[in-house]
């Protein structure tokens, strides 16, 4: 084991120089001694020992236990205290701080030795697993790396990450998951047969070195091997459970210069086979690795993003056919990056849900558009009922629908202008959740819509078990409806259906006249569609508001007559667009 550097801090010099002797001659590297806590930072960013003695009581303004806070937590640097005084107070203000040793002054030689190596091993093993943790794996792996250079063939290093743990820690409880952690922990243990160290990075990733091998093939061999490890099933705490991996795999020395490039571009690799669904495993490419440190970047500015204000909740308008008013808009929201400008919702929508960030930006949109609605009712414009949609991540919250609650109340809006959209996958997958919390939105007040309907494998047996006040037909049996006759079919039997049991019909993605005229004889109820407005900022769609606009959209065709007696055909206007078209 290389020589471990040690920082010392106290505020008595002749003990100071009698603990640097000590261990000195047991074989420790001293980095310093520094008398006062402003030091004992100072000279902890400029040194990085690998462990602190911090006295308690020292010279200067910080006190010991002020100062080893801060080094634990900026430098992650354990810290093993020093003291003459061992009262609770001080022992408690210790405590807080989560140390790696206490030793009460005077001590002897051998107690500060073990303390010292119970601290190490402590900082350099992971406290759950007992495998090594990243600072000790970067130790060996530099070695390795060192002792490599003379010799043939490459070492390989694999970061490995369980996939979709985070649903067995959600739906069976931590408890479970640790235990999963640990299992998976020793079954990578057995196989050092073709492995080096096996070591826990943090949370479910974990990293192993391989031992050196001539050919990739090989390497690949046991990667697969090591994937078909983790997935063989397990009984947990009576449970039987399953989880697979993702695996990155880098090899030396042509993917990296040192262990540091080595983790990082295994990282990369490891990333490129969680997009892919996971249980598999893909070697570092310099070709796709620019592709996919864009991606890694662009969560990382996706995750800044709430925080930043850069999204913002755009309005279509929604327009019920009979009286040709705008009675309601869909909230939906953009994302104004500060470099790239408007980002696609195709884009970082799914970049959400993978990442988690669907739910608090879901959450974000919910607010956002119950609090400006209000706003529009109280400058006296007409009431405008908002429709927004809902994540499945947001539904599976323990109190979500009790959040929804909390927004009506906090912004003042009345209930019966929110409307929620919920997709069929999302009611599907837990129908006793949905049926409980469509019955207290229902009280509330609260309209309910299906989005997307059609799309789903049970559409038609579902809807008369859920209070369903609306569907949405999906844009895609919109599309052509005029000459696709599959989707003309579909369409009218979905109006027919909905208006037996006493649903609205809204179809979403109208885009031309020939689309809204069928939409109209068939006695659709609501439209909305880029034929008559994409969705819009909120200055845009409030100056549509102010207009109070109606249009007597079921009698288009014979005021379009009227209209074309006085024109050429040439020069017949488009009276839908000329109100509509914004933008």
């Amino acid at each position: 084991m290389s020589q471990k550097k040690i920082l010392i801090v106290e505020d008595e010099s002749i003990v100071a120089e009698d603990i640097s002797d000590s261990l000195i001659s047991l074989g420790y590297r001293i980095t310093g001694m520094v008398y006062s806590g402003e030091e004992a930072i100072e000279s902890a960013a400029k040194f990085r020992p690998d462990l602190v003695l911090m006295d308690v009581n020292l010279q200067g303004e910080i006190d010991g236990i002020t100062a080893a806070e801060e080094i634990r937590s900026r430098f992650q640097i354990p810290v093993v205290y020093l003291t003459a005084y061992a009262d609770e107070n001080t022992l408690r203000r210790v405590n807080s701080t989560k140390p790696f040793g206490y030793i009460v002054k005077p001590f002897e030689e051998k107690n500060l030795h073990t303390t010292i190596q119970l601290a190490l091993y402590r900082h350099q093993y992971d406290s759950l697993t007992n495998l090594p943790n990243r600072s000790l794996l970067r130790e060996k792996l530099s070695r390795i790396l060192d002792g490599q250079k003379e010799l043939s063939g490459v070492v390989p290093l694999v970061t490995l990450s369980l996939d979709k743990i985070n649903r067995i820690n959600s739906t069976l409880g931590h408890d479970i998951g640790d235990s999963v952690l640990c299992t998976i922990a020793q079954r990578l243990s057995n196989c050092m047969e073709n492995i080096d160290i096996v070591a826990r990075l943090e949370a479910a990733e974990f990293a192993l070195i391989f031992k050196p091998v001539e050919e990739k093939q090989d390497v690949a061999n046991i990667a697969q091997n090591i994937l078909d490890i983790v997935s063989q099933g397990m009984i947990v705490k009576d449970c039987e459970v399953y989880v697979t991996a993702s695996m990155g795999i880098c090899l030396y020395p042509g993917d990296g210069i040192d262990g540091d490039e080595m983790l990082k571009n295994a990282y990369i690799a490891m990333y490129q086979s969680q997009l892919e669904g996971g249980n598999t495993y893909h070697f570092y490419s310099a070709k796709n690795a620019s592709y996919f440190i864009n991606i890694l970047l662009q969560e990382t500015s996706l995750r800044h993003a709430l925080k930043s204000s850069e999204f913002e909740v755009y309005y279509q308008p929604q327009i019920e056919i009979k009286t040709g008013k705008m009675i309601g808009a869909e909230a939906l929201v953009r994302w104004n990056h500060p470099e790239r400008g408007r980002v696609s919702p195709g884009e970082f929508i799914p970049m959400a849900e993978e990442m988690g960030l669907i739910a608090p930006l879901g959450e974000w949109v919910l607010e956002t558009a119950c609090r400006q609605a209000q706003t529009w009712q109280r400058a006296g414009l007409p009431p405008l009922r908002v429709a927004v949609n809902v994540s499945a991540r947001q539904f599976e919250r323990k109190n979500f629908t009790e959040r929804v609650r909390e927004i009506l109340t906090e912004t003042g809006l009345d209930p019966k202008c929110l409307e929620l959209e919920l997709t069929e996958s999302l009611v599907l997958q837990d129908e006793i959740a949905a049926a409980k919390a469509f019955t207290v939105w229902r009280d509330l007040g609260i309209r309910i819509a299906i989005d997307d309907f059609g799309t789903g494998y049970s559409s038609l047996s579902y809807p008369k078990r859920f209070p369903f006040d609306a569907i949405k037909i999906d844009k895609s049996f919109i599309r052509d409806i005029a000459d696709d006759r599959q989707n003309a079919a579909i369409t009218v039997a979905i109006i027919q259906m909905a208006h037996c049991m006493n649903m609205r019909v809204v179809a979403e993605g109208v885009e031309n006249e020939q689309e809204l005229d069928f939409l109209c004889d068939r006695e659709c109820d609501e439209i909305q569609g880029y034929f008559f407005s994409q969705p819009l900022p909120r200055a845009e769609f409030e100056a549509l508001l102010k207009s109070d606009k109606c249009w007597e959209l079921c009698c288009r065709k014979k005021e379009a007559a009227t209209l074309n007696s006085g024109f050429s055909k040439q020069e017949t206007p488009n009276r839908l667009g000329s109100f509509y078209k914004i933008g």
